[in-house]
């Protein structure tokens, strides 16, 4: 097996259980005194999913492939909306990893308010970004890990259908 390969495998696997927790912190509810530590566990598996799966991209050459808009997210921001939201994948993914400034983002889930002692029930769904090219902008982190669970695996397996991950 050429180790390139193995090595894309490794990256897909790595991404893939970054994505799942993505998805699994961006669906949840916090009480906002638990924001510094959800703050920083969900940060890592940010920052750990763009380096691996942009690393996927570049072995499978996917940085030209058109993948749908990222904008999405579990819920609506109906109030105190964040602005300027990146829509290409792999333009977030380039951000993330070239990040200069970094800030996550929620919203207020009072449709779902779990935590009743708590100040605030939180859902983080977002983080703002900038890099030394371009300013901050938004970056759905929902959207961001969906597009690699729903698009760029199916992509990697159709192409390269000998990979196993």
């Amino acid at each position: 097996m050429p180790i390139e390969r193995r090595i894309c495998e490794l990256h897909i696997k790595a991404a893939r259980t970054k994505a799942l927790r993505i998805v699994a912190f961006t669906g949840s509810v916090f009480p906002s005194e638990w924001t510094p530590s959800f703050i920083e566990d969900l940060t890592m598996d940010v920052l750990e999913f763009a380096f691996h799966a942009r690393r996927v991209n570049q072995i499978c050459s996917f940085e030209k492939e058109e993948f749908p808009a990222i904008t999405n997210n579990q819920v609506n921001i109906s109030e105190n909306d964040p602005g300027v939201w990146i829509e290409k994948y792999q333009f977030a993914l380039n951000r993330l990893v070239h990040m200069e400034s970094y800030t996550l983002g929620y919203a207020h889930a009072d449709h779902r308010p779990i935590y009743t002692k708590s100040a605030s029930n939180l859902m983080p769904l977002y983080v703002k970004a900038s890099s030394d090219d371009h300013p901050s902008e938004t970056i759905s982190l929902y959207g961001l890990a969906s597009c690699f669970l729903t698009f760029v695996i199916p992509l990697v397996k159709d192409r390269f259908p000998e990979f196993q991950f």
